[in-house]
């Protein structure tokens, strides 16, 4: 998967640019998701594949989603039908979504907990992640009970793993050192 984002990422960039220059960063978005949506199709990606070329192919993704596409939308399908790109169109639209998070100062963070948390308790933690990172929390909460008790953050690359099954693994490795 490393090397499909690899590919993606200059197309991402590309269509970014262009979406930001136009104004038009939530019609982008919505295109690339739909499009990202048909290539994940089992179904799709056959018709796809065994299409006599890759015009053809283009001009099927066209014709699924030719009420949603622009003029550059659809230049942009044949693009990525002239160098076969449809199997990075899932990475193509994860990347846009950070580049637009990024440049809309918006910031995802995976919170998970050994149990439920309260939406106020929540909100806190929102307000405290805003102010340090300056910028806008998207909180996406999951429970896992393995994690025994505390909570583990992702944000972004980075972990913060606060949870008493981290404590006692590493307490455990240290008494056997």
């Amino acid at each position: 998967m490393a090397e499909n984002l690899t590919i993606a990422r200059p197309y991402a960039e590309a269509v970014f640019a262009l979406a930001c220059e136009h104004d038009a960063l939530d019609k982008w978005q919505d295109m690339l998701g739909l499009m990202a949506e048909a290539c994940k199709n089992e179904y799709f990606i056959t018709k796809l594949k065994t299409a006599a070329n890759t015009q053809i192919a283009a001009d099927n993704l066209i014709l699924l989603l030719k009420d949603l596409l622009d003029e550059n939308g659809m230049n942009f399908v044949r693009v990525i039908a002239e160098n076969n790109r449809f199997e990075v169109l899932p990475e193509i639209y994860s990347e846009f979504v950070k580049m637009r998070q990024k440049h809309d100062k918006v910031l995802t963070v995976q919170f998970v907990s050994a149990r439920e948390i309260k939406d106020d308790e929540t909100e806190v933690l929102k307000q405290k992640l805003a102010d340090k990172y300056g910028c806008k929390i998207i909180l996406n909460k999951s429970v896992d009970p393995s994690i025994i008790g505390g909570v583990v953050l992702k944000i972004g690359d980075e972990v913060i793993d606060a949870s008493f099954k981290n404590s006692l693994n590493a307490l455990s490795t240290a008494l056997k050192s």
